[in-house]
């Protein structure tokens, strides 16, 4: 991968991360960007800069980053909403 390609992807993450609010449940999708996001949220969440977030994975990679960052997570069957999710686009 170019590193214009890392650029625009660590920015298209940041952007979708700037779209979260306190309070939200957000699905965490799976992939390069996503984790670039995941990991994002997970900062954010560290600094203090949001809070009451809960994630929904779409893998187990995604869980693992998620838990690993502190991002406190619930299965889809135990929401009843998904306020925002967020995954990366394999192929455009």
């Amino acid at each position: 991968m170019s590193e214009l390609q890392d650029r625009m992807k660590q920015a298209v993450a940041e952007a979708a991360v700037e779209q979260i609010r306190d309070g939200m449940v957000v699905g965490l999708g799976s992939g390069s960007t996503a984790a670039l996001m995941i990991q994002g949220l997970g900062a954010r969440l560290k600094r203090g800069e949001l809070r009451d977030i809960v994630g929904v994975t779409t893998s187990f990679q995604g869980e693992v980053l998620a838990a690993e960052l502190g991002i406190p997570l619930k299965s889809l069957n135990a929401i009843d909403r998904i306020d925002l999710a967020i995954d990366g686009a394999d192929e455009v």
